[in-house]
């Protein structure tokens, strides 16, 4: 489950003022998949998704460390679910 990566990508995207489909495509992968995150489910994205993510919303909200941020809360998922 990815939850915290769900909630945070959210977060970025509806601050970036972005719909899924524009974030999707600007980043460059399927409307579908980039949902399915935002709810929690589906594989975890890798690191190139969490760039690619990271990079559009940088440049649209002018705020840093996005990228790191994603990959921490994808980090955080997956240590909760170790346990």
């Amino acid at each position: 489950m990815l939850k915290n990566f769900g909630q945070f990508l959210e977060q970025q995207r509806m601050e970036a003022q972005l719909s899924v489909s524009e974030l999707a495509s600007l980043a460059g992968m399927a409307e579908t998949r980039l949902s399915d995150w935002e709810q929690g489910a589906g594989e975890p994205p890798n690191f190139d998704a969490c760039y690619r993510l990271g990079q559009v919303l940088t440049a649209r909200s002018g705020r840093g460390f996005i990228v790191q941020d994603l990959w921490q809360a994808l980090r955080a998922d997956k240590l909760e679910a170790s346990f």
